[in-house]
């Protein structure tokens, strides 16, 4: 089987960690436009507008579209034969296209050889040993989403140990509203994103921060419910597993917020979910206070991540899912 994995964005950030997922992946071919002899095409969101010419001009080609994010691509995935999604969010969500869906998560792809965990040690090496470092990597918007949750569990903490903040992002889009959601008391270095700060930068951390709702709440109140004790949760289509994920594969135990993804792997020992800013405070302390319980949790997440998201593990599904189809 001949796949090609074709994009107009190849420094996008999605593009670059599927086509480095998919890199050791049995007959696939990176950037190759020559689909006639080829089986499958594999096509990023942002090429949507490829897929129908070349789906007339090859009609022998099975068509997939990965990481479909909006809507307005709908009309093109009538000519896929098959969707490459992340999560379950996203699977639910694309269900409405009726194709078949695969999946699959992405994340950097941390090469973790002996040098690079030689420079992580160092890196590590030169923490205070008085100090707790909490690190997160995303976009800011998800980090100043927890100014009622999370941000003030950890401005209550630093009132009692001393913790310094790793934020791994670009220029906060809304500067004012992000320097507002910061806590008050504590130490904050920032970095802007790169491969290179998942290393350099994001591996001091000692506990991993994994923000995800967006703080919405309904119009309309519940006609049965108590808005006293009722749960509101509300994450975006695109959510998925790919922040945890990071931390697991640098040893990190982390702290998410009550999404599906996070509800769906981040159970038994392998990290805490929180939503309430005291369930924050909880299951920050909790690690805060126990370096073994840290260690254990960072251990059994990274197992997590080997077990069920190694690329290699997730290209031999993959290719098990293009021969069904």
């Amino acid at each position: 089987m001949k796949i090609v994995f074709n994009s107009g964005h190849r420094h996008a950030a999605a593009t670059v960690f599927y086509q480095d997922a998919f890199a050791d992946m049995p007959g696939i071919s990176l950037h190759d436009d020559d689909f006639a002899s080829a089986d499958v095409a594999l096509f990023m969101t942002y090429d949507h507008k490829w897929i129908k010419g070349t789906k007339q001009k090859f009609p022998h080609l099975k068509i997939g579209l990965i990481d479909p994010r909006t809507p307005a691509i709908m009309q093109d995935i009538s000519y896929c034969d098959f969707l490459v999604v992340d999560s379950i969010e996203m699977e639910d969500y694309w269900r409405v296209a009726k194709k078949p869906i695969a999946r699959y998560v992405e994340y950097p792809k941390l090469n973790l050889n002996e040098q690079t965990k030689n420079l992580i040690s160092s890196i590590q090496s030169t923490r205070d040993k008085n100090t707790i470092y909490i690190g997160y990597h995303g976009n800011s918007y998800h980090i100043m989403e927890g100014d009622k949750t999370l941000l003030p569990a950890i401005e209550e903490l630093g009132k009692k140990y001393n913790i310094e903040l790793l934020l791994m992002h670009n220029s906060p889009a809304h500067p004012e509203r992000y320097n507002r959601a910061m806590p008050n008391g504590i130490k904050i270095h920032r970095a802007p994103w790169s491969m290179e700060n998942y290393i350099k930068f994001l591996s001091l951390s000692q506990i991993g921060l994994v923000p995800n709702n967006l703080g919405a709440t309904p119009k309309e109140p519940g006609t049965t419910g108590d808005p006293n004790t009722d749960y509101c949760l509300s994450f975006k289509m695109t959510s998925n597993p790919g922040r945890f994920a990071v931390f697991g594969l640098l040893g990190i135990p982390v702290v998410a917020d009550f999404y599906p993804s996070s509800l769906q792997y981040l159970q038994n020992g392998c990290g805490f979910v929180a939503h309430s800013k005291d369930g924050w405070y909880h299951s920050l302390e909790t690690l805060i206070q126990s370096k073994k319980k840290r260690e254990e949790m960072g251990n059994n997440l990274q197992k997590l991540v080997n077990r069920e998201f190694d690329f290699t593990v997730q290209n031999k599904n993959f290719l098990l899912f293009l021969e069904q189809i």
